[in-house]
């Protein structure tokens, strides 16, 4: 019978809305239109499994209905949580950049572009339109790619690194692997060394990759940096190595183990 077939159908309907939505995150959609588009979802989802459970209670039909209901009462919530849930300040920055202004390489009050900002959050489309229709002169695009090396973009960097930035970038004598593992940002991290960073190249300090990374207090980031084969035994300006700036138990074995293993090589 159709009806069978209402709630399976539904759900799909469901799940093709919100993958069309998360296809279509980056694109500029107004936002009044999003809001009806995701109470019109909640409300059917809510309704739907409402009556559903309604009629589970009133005339004791199988547990499949009473299954559907608790699914799609799931769903509805979850969105609904999902949609009132704030967003983080960069978010709400970029958020209200994008509403005044056009440029996407004007700076705010802060100095920060929405080029730089659309970096670090992750938003590819907008970081390929800026790029497509902005022309950045090649030191907003190395700033850009410090700002999604630092959160750990890798499809930013991606991007970037098609428009010409190289892996071994600097900005103000830092190298972009260091940007990535002063913030731990491990994927981003193994993407720059597997694209030809420099695994023990040095910042205007004399630090290494490495040491910024056990200065982080990482152990992940110590640990991507060893298995490339960082080497722990270099030591920055003031004659310190990885191991001295240590404060994670975890951290300091691996670098001891690590240390050992080259020494008898």
């Amino acid at each position: 019978m159709m009806k069978d077939y209402v709630n399976p159908l539904f759900l799909l309907v469901i799940i093709g809305l919100m993958v069309w939505r998360s296809l279509a995150g980056d694109a500029p959609v107004a936002l009044q239109a999003e809001v009806w588009l995701l109470t019109l979802c909640v409300v059917g989802v809510v309704a739907n499994g409402a009556l559903a459970l309604a009629r589970a209670f009133t005339h004791r039909p199988s547990l499949m209905k009473v299954v559907w209901a608790l699914v799609f009462l799931s769903i509805g919530c979850c969105a609904w949580v999902m949609r009132m849930a704030p967003l983080s300040e960069e978010q709400a920055l970029y958020a209200e950049q994008k509403e005044k202004q056009q440029d996407p390489l004007a700076r705010d009050e802060e100095g920060e572009s929405l080029f730089t900002r659309a970096a670090a959050l992750g938003k590819v489309a907008d970081v390929e339109k800026a790029l497509n229709a902005a022309s950045p002169t090649s030191e907003q695009m190395i700033e850009a790619a410090f700002r999604a090396a630092e959160n750990n973009k890798v499809e930013v960097l991606q991007v970037l690194a098609r428009f010409g930035v190289s892996a071994n970038s600097t900005m103000n004598g830092t190298p972009l692997l260091h940007a990535a593992a002063q913030n731990a940002a491990c994927d981003a991290m193994d993407w720059l060394i597997l694209s030809g960073a420099q695994l023990d190249g040095r910042d205007a300090e004399g630090s290494t990759a490495l040491i910024q990374a056990a200065m982080s207090d990482n152990p992940g980031a110590v640990r991507v940096l060893l298995n490339r084969g960082a080497d722990p035994r270099l030591r920055d300006s003031e004659g310190r190595r990885a191991a001295d700036y240590a404060r994670n138990p975890e951290i300091s074995k691996l670098l001891s183990s690590e240390s050992s293993v080259q020494q008898n090589l």
